[in-house]
């Protein structure tokens, strides 16, 4: 929704931009030309880095994911481990018995 509001303010500085080219002339006509120029610029970039900033929180939210499937993973082998070593003294104990 950013993205989309930062577009229309971008086209809308182009527009003051040709308006002001087109009507305007002398030291106010360059520097409206300048402002709307610079005020395009700022709104494009804006859009850039949301999106990068997007990009990023996404590969975090991945990385966290990632993480958290690991440390279950970790924690069940080391449950199986454990279970393990209860069977296996289980066996010599009964082994012992007979």
């Amino acid at each position: 929704m950013k993205n989309l509001l930062y577009a229309v303010l971008a086209i809308i500085s182009l527009f003051g931009a040709g308006y002001t080219f087109i009507y305007l002339e002398g030291k106010i006509g360059l520097g409206t030309i300048f402002i709307c120029g610079f005020l395009f610029g700022l709104f494009l970039m804006n859009i850039r880095l949301n999106l990068k900033d997007n990009k990023l929180n996404s590969y975090k939210r991945e990385l966290e994911k990632e993480s958290i499937s690991s440390d279950t993973n970790s924690s069940r082998v080391k449950v199986l481990e454990s279970k393990i070593e209860v069977l296996e003294k289980a066996l010599e104990n009964a082994l012992k018995g007979k």
